[in-house]
C-alpha cells in the first residue's frame, strides 16, 4: 500500500512539474547591445493561466511580482534595489526536506535581497529544502547569474565569468547541469533558445526587444529548427494544414506570461530597472514596461484577475482552436502570408511602446527619476495594449478570412522568417514538380549578393538559411526562379536586415 501511495505521489509530482515547464536566461552587460544586464522568462503553467503583475509592499524592499491571480507566491519579479529573479522547475533535481519552495523562495528573496551576493547569503541562512529549480538573477551592480538549487544544496553559474559562460549569457529550461544534464526535460527549448540568443549576441542585437519579439514568440520543431509563420505545410498528414505543434517550442500552448527585465548601468538609479511584461500568451499579447516604484495599473492587477491577461487568453483560445489536440496553433491566424493576421495588428503597436518607453527612459537617465511620470507611463501603455488586444480579438472572431490552401500545389516563394532579421533568416519555397531552381539574393541596386541555390530539385517544400553577418544593414531582395519543361515561375521577397 505504501509503495502504491509513493508511486501515486511520484506521478502527481511529475504532472505538476510538467505544468511549470518554463524557459529562462540571463545575459551580462558585455553581451547586450547597450551594456545593461538582462534576465528573462517565458512562464508555462497549464493549470494557473490567470497571471497578474502586482506591487508588493509587505517586505522591507517593495517589489514587482508576477503571481497566479489571488495567490501569494512570486514567479518572477524585480525590486526597488534593482534585484530581479526568475525560475524554472527542474524535474531532475530532488528536494531534501521542508522549507521554502520555488515560489516562496523568490517572493522572500525579492523582499530582502539587493544583490546577488545577498541572495547567496539568503540561501545560506534560510531553509530552502523544498526548492528545486534554476534561478536567474541580475542586480544593479551588473551581476548576472543562474543558481541551480536542489533542497539544501546550490550551485552558482556566473554570466560574467568566461569559464562558465563563454558568450556571457546562460540559458536554462527544465533540467539542471547537476541533475540529468541535457537528458532532462526541455532540451529542445534549451537548444533553440541558445541558438537564438547566440545570434542576437553575435549580431549586437541582444536586448529586451529582440527577446520579446523573436525569442519569446518563436516556434520550432523536435530538432530545435525554426518553423515559419505562417507554416505552409501539415505537421503530420492527419493534422490540418498550417497548424504548428507547440509543445517543443519556447512559445508553447501552456505559456501564460513572459518578462524581460532590463537592468541598469553603473551609476544609474536602480529604479530605472525595467520589467517588460506580457501577460497571457506571448503570441497573443503586447509588451508593456513597468518600474518598481508603485502600484501597477488596474489592467495588470485587477480586482480578481488582470484584464490584460484575460483578453490575451481569449485571443489564445482562438489561436489554439484545433479540437483534436490542444497543442496546435493556427499559424495563419498569426500571419496569413498576404499581409494580414494578428501580428500585423499587434507588432506596430508594440513597436510604438518600445520607442516611447526608450524615450522616457533616456529622459529619466538624463534628468533623474520621476516616479509620477513612471506610473503615468505604465497606466497609459497598459491601457493602449488592452484596447489593441480587444480590437484584435474582435477582428479574430468576426471577420478573419481562411487563407490556408486546401492542397499543396503551385509554385510559391514565402516571406522569409524572421523579418527583420539579424543576421540569419530562413527562406522557404514550394515546387509542385521537379524544377531547375535559382534562388539568388540582390541588394537594392540590383547587384547580386549571393546565390543560395542553383540546380535541380524535386517537388516539395524547401527551406534555406541565409547568414548576412558580413553585410551592412539594409534592404535586400531574394528572387526565386524555377523552370520546368513547360513552365517558368519568378517571384521576389524583400528581406530587412537590421544589425
Amino acid at each position: 500500500m505504501l509503495k502504491k501511495a509513493a508511486f501515486f505521489f511520484f506521478l502527481l509530482s511529475q504532472i505538476l512539474l510538467a505544468q511549470e515547464e518554463c524557459t529562462i536566461g540571463v545575459a551580462a552587460g558585455k553581451a547586450t547591445s547597450d551594456g545593461r544586464p538582462l534576465v528573462w522568462k517565458t512562464r508555462d503553467n497549464s493549470s494557473e493561466r490567470d497571471n497578474e503583475l502586482v506591487y508588493n509592499t509587505s517586505y522591507s524592499i517593495p517589489f514587482l511580482e508576477i503571481i497566479n491571480a489571488g495567490k501569494t507566491y512570486a514567479w518572477m519579479g524585480l525590486n526597488r534595489s534593482g534585484f530581479a529573479i526568475v525560475n524554472t522547475v527542474c524535474s531532475d533535481l530532488p528536494v531534501t526536506g521542508t522549507g521554502l519552495s520555488n515560489g516562496s523562495l523568490m517572493r522572500n528573496a525579492l523582499g530582502v535581497c539587493s544583490t546577488i551576493a545577498e541572495f547567496e547569503t539568503f540561501l545560506e541562512q534560510n531553509d530552502h529544502g523544498n526548492t528545486r529549480g534554476n534561478f536567474g538573477l541580475i542586480d544593479s551592480g551588473g551581476g548576472a547569474a543562474i543558481f541551480e538549487i536542489s533542497g539544501s544544496e546550490y550551485w552558482k553559474f556566473d554570466a560574467n565569468d568566461s569559464t562558465q559562460a563563454a558568450n556571457a549569457f546562460l540559458i536554462r529550461t527544465n533540467f539542471a547541469i547537476n541533475g540529468n544534464g541535457t537528458d532532462g526535460s526541455g532540451y529542445e527549448r534549451f537548444k533553440r533558445s541558445s541558438d537564438l540568443i547566440d545570434v542576437f549576441s553575435t549580431g549586437d542585437s541582444l536586448n529586451y526587444k529582440s527577446i520579446l519579439r523573436y525569442q519569446m514568440r518563436d516556434f520550432s520543431d523536435y530538432d530545435s529548427d525554426p518553423v515559419a509563420v505562417p507554416y505552409p505545410d501539415k505537421w503530420y498528414s492527419y493534422r490540418p494544414y498550417g497548424y504548428i505543434y507547440t509543445n517543443v517550442s519556447i512559445n508553447r500552448w501552456s505559456s501564460v506570461s513572459a518578462t524581460v527585465i532590463q537592468g541598469v548601468l553603473t551609476g544609474e538609479s536602480a529604479l530605472l530597472s525595467t520589467m517588460w511584461t506580457m501577460l497571457g500568451s506571448p503570441a497573443a499579447s503586447v509588451a508593456v514596461p513597468y518600474w518598481p516604484v508603485g502600484a501597477t495599473p488596474e489592467k495588470a492587477d485587477g480586482s480578481s484577475s488582470a484584464p490584460l491577461c484575460d483578453i490575451s487568453l481569449n485571443i489564445r483560445s482562438e489561436l489554439f482552436d484545433y479540437t483534436d489536440s490542444k497543442y496546435y496553433i493556427d499559424s495563419y491566424k498569426l500571419l496569413d502570408g498576404e499581409g494580414g493576421g494578428l501580428w500585423c495588428d499587434l507588432f506596430p503597436v508594440e513597436d510604438s511602446v518600445f520607442v516611447a518607453g526608450e524615450t522616457w527612459l533616456n529622459k529619466w537617465r538624463t534628468n533623474g527619476v520621476n516616479i509620477s511620470e513612471m506610473l503615468t507611463v505604465e497606466q497609459t501603455y497598459a491601457e493602449y495594449a488592452y484596447v489593441t488586444l480587444q480590437q484584435a480579438y474582435t477582428k479574430l472572431v468576426t471577420d478573419i478570412p481562411d487563407l490556408k490552401p486546401d492542397v499543396l500545389e503551385g509554385f510559391r516563394l514565402y516571406q522569409n522568417y524572421p523579418n527583420p532579421f539579424n543576421p540569419v533568416t530562413t527562406v522557404r519555397y514550394r515546387l509542385p514538380s521537379k524544377s531547375k531552381v535559382d534562388l539568388t539574393v540582390y541588394n537594392v541596386s540590383g547587384q547580386k549578393v549571393t546565390t543560395l541555390i542553383n540546380g535541380e530539385q524535386r517537388a516539395g517544400i524547401y527551406t534555406h538559411k541565409w547568414n548576412a553577418g558580413k553585410l551592412s544593414s539594409g534592404i535586400y531582395f531574394c528572387r526565386l526562379k524555377a523552370q520546368t519543361a513547360d513552365n517558368e515561375f519568378t517571384d521576389f521577397i524583400k528581406l530587412n536586415y537590421i544589425k
